[in-house]
Order: C-alpha cells, then sequence, then structure tokens
C-alpha cells in the first residue's frame, strides 16, 4: 500500500470516529512506517513539535539487548494512556519496532490494546512482523506499506492453501478432514523443496576447500530451512483468517465507507469477493477464535507435534463462513 492510500485510510476512519484500537504499520522505521506515523499524529494534534507533546507516547527498543522492557511497556505506554489528556482530545502511542515486545511486555499492553481508553490511538511500527506475538497481531489492523518485505508464501503452494481454504465444501467432518490432508501434502512437498535446496547448497560447498558436510549438519540445515518455508505455509492461513476477521468487524457496508471505498485492506485482495461472502455468515466471536486457533496451531508445530493430526484437529475447529455451517 502507498503512503499516501494508507494515511487516507486512517484520517477517514479517525474523521468518522471508528478508528481501529492498532493499526500494525508493516514498513521501514525510517522510511515510510515512520513517516505515516507521523503524518497520523499531525492529524491527531496538529503542527508543530511533536516530540514532547505529552499526549503523545513513545516506545523504542533501548539498550544491548535492544528490548522494549515490560518496565518501559507500564510507565512510558500503558499508565500514561490511562490517564486523563493533557490537552483534553487525543491520546497516541507509538511502538517503534514492536517486534522487540516480547511476551512479559505484550501481556502487558493487551488488555489496554483490546479496551482502550477513549480517543486513543496506537501505532506499532515494523519491519519484521513475523516476529511479533499473534495475540497482538490479531487485535490490530494490519497496514502493508510499499517498502515492506513481504513474506509470502512461494507459488503454487499459496494458491493451493487458498483453494483449500475458499472451498464451499467446508462443511462435513469429512471434507474437512481431506482439506487437512491437501494442506499436509504441500508441507510435505515444501519439506522435499527444503531438501533439494540444502542438498545442492551442500554439494557446491563441499566441492571447495574444508570439511564435508555431515549427515547431522545436513538434516538441520534442511529442518532449519523447512521451518522458514512452513512460517510462510502459517502466515498463509493467518493472512486469511485476519481478512475474514477484518471483513467481519468492518464490512463493506460500514457507514465509515459510504463513500465507496471498499473498506478494510486485505492480505488476499484478489480474493475478497469470496471472503466478502464468507464473512458475511461469521459473527466476530467465531472469527476472532478461527484466528486464536490458528495461533495455537502454530505453537502446537513449534513444539514438534506431529503436522498431519494438529491440522486434522485445525480444520475441525475452524469456522469458514460457509452458509451449511451456520
Amino acid at each position: 500500500m502507498e503512503l499516501e492510500e494508507a494515511y487516507n485510510l486512517i484520517e477517514k476512519a479517525v474523521a468518522a470516529g471508528r478508528p481501529a484500537n492498532g493499526y500494525l504499520v508493516v514498513g521501514a522505521l525510517r522510511g515510510m512506517a515512520g513517516e505515516l506515523a507521523e503524518r497520523v499524529l499531525r492529524l491527531l494534534f496538529g503542527e508543530g513539535d511533536l516530540r514532547a507533546h505529552p499526549d503523545v507516547h513513545r516506545l523504542a527498543p533501548e539498550k544491548k539487548s535492544r528490548i522494549i522492557s515490560v518496565d518501559a511497556v507500564r510507565t512510558r505506554l500503558v499508565d500514561p494512556v490511562g490517564a486523563t489528556a493533557f490537552k483534553g482530545g487525543w491520546k497516541a502511542g507509538v511502538i517503534y519496532g514492536a517486534d522487540r515486545l516480547k511476551a512479559e511486555g505484550a501481556n502487558a499492553f493487551l488488555k489496554t490494546l483490546e479496551e482502550p481508553p477513549p480517543k486513543t490511538l496506537f501505532l506499532l511500527l515494523t519491519d519484521q512482523p513475523e516476529q511479533l506475538l499473534p495475540t497482538i497481531v490479531s487485535r490490530c489492523q494490519r497496514i502493508d506499506l510499499a517498502d515492506a518485505q513481504s513474506q509470502a508464501l512461494a507459488e503454487p503452494y499459496r494458491t493451493e492453501v487458498l483453494d483449500v481454504l475458499a472451498s464451499d465444501r467446508l462443511v462435513t467432518a469429512t471434507a474437512k478432514a481431506a482439506a487437512a490432508g491437501r494442506l499436509n501434502a504441500v508441507l510435505e512437498r515444501l519439506k522435499q523443496v527444503a531438501a533439494d535446496e540444502v542438498e545442492a547448497e551442500v554439494d557446491v560447498a563441499d566441492e571447495g576447500p574444508g570439511e564435508e558436510t555431515g549427515k547431522d549438519a545436513f538434516s538441520a540445515l534442511v529442518e532449519s530451512r523447512y521451518k522458514e518455508y512452513r512460517a510462510d505455509f502459517i502466515a498463509t492461513l493467518m493472512g486469511w483468517f485476519r481478512d475474514l476477521m477484518a471483513l467481519v468487524a468492518y464490512p463493506p457496508s460500514h457507514s465509515a465507507y459510504d463513500d465507496g471505498e471498499r473498506g478494510a485492506p486485505l492480505v488476499n485482495e484478489a480474493r475478497r469477493g469470496v471472503l466478502e461472502t464468507r464473512a458475511a455468515n461469521l459473527s466476530l466471536a467465531f472469527a476472532l477464535r478461527n484466528v486464536e486457533a490458528v495461533e495455537e496451531f502454530a505453537t502446537s508445530l513449534s513444539r514438534n507435534i506431529q503436522e498431519l493430526p494438529l491440522l486434522m484437529f485445525l480444520m475441525d475447529r475452524l469456522r469458514y463462513g460457509v452458509k451449511e455451517e451456520r
């Protein structure tokens, strides 16, 4: 998304009095993401020097660890935005490098993000969105700027995953089990791709001086490469269900978009028609549970539990918005 388009999206939501609780802005911190944050702050607080504005609260990684500490979250963000605004208007929290917000700090911030005080807006800036905790990501409206480095599952695997999720047969247990099998087949092929790539790279490396790559080292390289591809697979799943949640929360008929715009930006814009149809058949509670189910699936995978049983359990839990589900 270009900078002007992203700014207009937030500007219209603010004007309508219905901005998202938080915006996850994916882009270069010293580029478009940082510029968008400053423009939004000027929208809320006017021109002038905002560096010392009492109602603008900024967080960034500190010290050698480059971590945003839980103490900083509480004392410089959560507590200040919970107090009355000095100017009697908006309050804003900007987190630069939000991917450096680790579990303890994220949990300290989570309740405030879920239920912010009136006229409070949060901007979470990152160039590594895959490093954020899913509980934070799922509660923000994501904006991917044009200078973001996108993480995407390669073709044809991405299309195959989306075709499974877009199927209108995901109603019966049998159909869901079959869908889990198709998704598992994608993962199996990605494992083979990882092995083939690493083997080719090792063959080249072993032609040079030095020791040959041992069996254990080779297996570790393949596993590491596969986990990268599996993370892209999970991101594709998550993108679909975050799109559904965004459309349930901000449907095209939402009054903020009465001027004819199509509503919330989507990761899977090319499949907006299917997503809008599905979203119309889902409640916000079910849409949120879908995102949480994918989060739990990702956590379970990280514990080296077998993939096919996890996929079968996941596919059975999810609600797809197919009419027959209702």
